[in-house]
């Protein structure tokens, strides 16, 4: 607790969450944070099973007995995915945001965390996380057009 993997978790989450609010846009607001939540659900489903199968781990925790929010990126992925599906409306755009976000992710951030220790990697390749990460983005996308197909049948 409190050392350097400690410091650089809590940082990067607090950069992340400070960038969600401040580019979150106001007039859509709760749909917005909805969808944060529904790609943090996702997101930490993923990763929990990934543990358990000892596909990969996070050596360094923010809060050891809250692994949910504890892990490098329990507020990263969902602010991305957050914001990527407020700037893009039209699945074709969504899906190009998609797979360069997903991209960035697995092929240069992954490695840099199991480079300085946040995440290590046991049975599991980038390629594994490009193709998750890319259906978390799709999964969100496809639940929150849905719920925003619903909520226009009721105005």
């Amino acid at each position: 607790l409190f050392n350097i993997h400690w410091w650089v978790i809590l940082i990067m989450n607090a950069i992340f969450l400070i960038l969600f609010l401040t580019l979150i846009d106001r007039q859509r607001i709760l749909l917005i944070t909805l969808s944060f939540m529904i790609a943090y659900v996702i997101n930490t489903i993923f990763d929990d099973i990934g543990e358990y199968f000892q596909l990969w781990s996070h050596p360094h925790l923010l809060v050891q007995f809250l692994s949910p929010l504890a892990t490098v990126e329990f507020i990263v992925v969902p602010s991305i995915m957050a914001l990527m599906y407020q700037m893009f409306s039209r699945w074709k755009f969504f899906f190009i945001a998609d797979f360069i976000v997903a991209s960035i992710i697995s092929f240069i951030v992954q490695p840099i965390f199991v480079y300085i220790g946040l995440y290590k990697l046991h049975n599991w390749t980038y390629f594994y996380s490009l193709v998750v990460l890319f259906v978390i983005g799709i999964f969100v996308k496809i639940i929150m057009d849905f719920i925003k197909r619903k909520q226009l049948n009721y105005l």
